[in-house]
């Protein structure tokens, strides 16, 4: 008979329905990652694509795998910052636009967070901005040649953590890893090699943030190894 369908058709028919609504939420919330330098301020904005049935915005903050509350936004109560009220302005310029204003940025901040609008019936929509902290490298090198040996430490110090690798690879190798109070992470490289296996030069390669930092500590020059100046013997 026309018109009449199987119970387990109908449910199908839901599921499909309920998939493709919750697959349709997922892109209603507009987002955009930002990167700012250590110690400064910054906004992090969520605009939901739907206007109506919102009576509640909350910001919450990816770290260790959990979620922690932020920041609150009721229709009948208001607003309510449950974190770090003295370096976060929470703005809401309506039930579909918010943002969080995060002051004195530290490392800690550093991650993604989540802005969840809450629809009645519909439930939650959110949107999952990212927050890319950084500081710019310091580095240094110092060095020491004895019995026909070298001995040299690259420093970088930055935030995130930069990468270091020597050319040529050869060597003896050890690395250690310093967290620094503000946060920052200072990376010490230290090679040990014979002056037979450095004949082209040596150089210390520092990686951070998609960007190479070359700094030579031997170079050869009319074929002779050449000490650069402004490097610091060191003593060991």
């Amino acid at each position: 008979m026309k018109g009449i369908y199987p119970t387990w058709t109908l449910q199908y028919l839901a599921l499909c329905v309920i998939a493709v609504m919750f697959c349709s939420t997922q892109g209603s919330v507009r987002t955009s990652n930002q990167d700012v330098e250590l110690g400064g301020n910054v906004t992090l904005r969520c605009t939901s694509l739907q206007h109506s049935n919102i009576y509640q915005i909350t910001w919450t903050k990816k770290k260790n795998g959990n979620d922690e509350n932020i920041a609150t936004y009721k229709e009948d109560t208001g607003s309510t910052v449950l974190k770090y009220k003295d370096r976060i302005n929470f703005i809401v310029w309506s039930l579909h636009d918010t943002a969080i204003n995060l002051l004195n940025v530290s490392t800690e901040d550093n991650g993604c967070y989540e802005c969840a609008f809450l629809l009645f019936p519909e439930g939650p929509i959110k949107g999952q901005p990212c927050l890319s902290v950084y500081d710019d490298l310091k580095t240094s090198i110092d060095y020491n040649i004895s019995d026909n040996h070298l001995h040299a430490n690259c420093l970088s110090t930055g935030f995130p953590r930069p990468n270091i690798s020597w050319f040529p690879s050869g060597g003896i190798k050890k690395e250690k890893d310093i967290t620094n109070p503000n946060g920052t992470l200072s990376v010490i490289s230290n090679i040990f090699v014979s002056m037979s296996n450095v004949k082209q030069g040596l150089t210390c390669h520092i990686s951070h943030r998609g960007k190479m930092i070359s700094i030579e500590v031997l170079k050869k020059e009319k074929g002779k190894l050449t000490e650069q100046i402004g490097l610091k013997p060191a003593l060991f």
